[in-house]
């Protein structure tokens, strides 16, 4: 049963608390990369506060986070645009 959402300041707060704890570390990068996209499927979040809440963290696991939304490999071609995607946010 679901007590209430949590707002997108919330988990900007949970995820700078933990940053601060842990540093800027793949293994939270992870953590947090995953927990935003199960709240995004399950509609506990919106597109744009993930958008928002994964811009604080590295681009670690991305090419993993698009096949777990996709349910399928990304292809060699869409693996190049994500690395270029990354390389210029760099």
């Amino acid at each position: 049963m679901i007590n209430g959402y949590p707002s997108e300041e919330e988990l900007r707060n949970r995820i700078t608390r933990q940053i601060e704890w842990r540093g800027l570390t793949d293994s939270v990068a992870l953590i947090w990369h995953g927990y935003l996209a199960a709240l995004l499927e399950w509609g506990v979040i919106e597109a744009h506060a993930f958008k928002n809440l994964s811009a604080l963290l590295p681009d670690v696991g991305y090419k993993e986070l698009h096949e777990l939304f996709l349910d399928e490999p990304i292809s060699r071609e869409r693996e190049r645009e994500l690395d270029e995607f990354v390389k210029r946010r760099s």
